[in-house]
């Protein structure tokens, strides 16, 4: 996901060799040591469309990183999934941008453990297939032990010459996201800071 806003931002020469510097310093620095409370957001403006896309530690807005295997494990996957497809209540871009969420695309482990925990809830296997999908879950356990999840929020909007600032209420959602490393490339240039709950805003202008 992080490669195809890259790619978007090369539309834009006027920033992105720094932007492609300094995001690759980020990730090496912080993602790359998959620090807990940390995580990083890049927003690129093309035109009339917004594209944000996050990555975080699983931990940081579900709790955990192992797949899920209770029912609670799987209700809070399906809140926080649905909390990240809702992106509006997460991310507050300009009102006078008047920008709308178009798409939301979400990659996470544990979200592919859920949805086909749910299938398998609608299609009862024999209890030799049963045996061999318990294995098969442990594997997959012993692989998520340090899940991310990453997330691609796609908006188009009418106004993008008045896109001022860049708001993130995530925080109130989720308390143990500690900081966010916010990297932006906009008309007016590249802009980044690093965002915590007592300052959620980066101005974009």
């Amino acid at each position: 996901m992080r490669r195809t806003l890259l790619a978007l931002s090369l539309a834009l020469p006027f920033s992105q060799p720094l932007f492609a510097h300094e995001h690759h310093d980020h990730e090496h620095d912080s993602l790359g040591a998959h620090e807990h409370g940390v995580a990083s957001l890049n927003l690129v403006v093309d035109g009339n469309q917004v594209s944000l896309e996050l990555d975080s530690p699983a931990a940081n807005l579900v709790g955990f990183e192992y797949q899920p295997s209770t029912d609670e494990d799987r209700a809070t996957v399906a809140r926080v999934k649905t909390e990240l497809e809702q992106a509006d209540g997460l991310f507050t871009l300009t009102p006078a941008a008047d920008c709308q969420l178009q798409q939301v695309e979400l990659d996470s482990p544990l979200f592919a453990a859920h949805e086909h925990d749910e299938h398998e809830h609608e299609h009862e296997h024999e209890h030799e297939d049963h045996d061999a999908d318990e294995h098969a879950h442990d594997g997959e356990h012993d692989h998520a032990e340090h899940a991310d999840i990453e997330g691609r929020f796609d908006y188009l909007c009418d106004a993008p010459e008045q896109l001022e600032a860049l708001t993130l209420p995530l925080f109130n959602n989720f308390p143990a996201m500690q900081r966010i490393q916010v990297q932006a490339i906009t008309a007016s240039g590249q802009h980044g800071a690093v965002l915590t709950a007592d300052q959620p805003t980066l101005p974009l202008d």
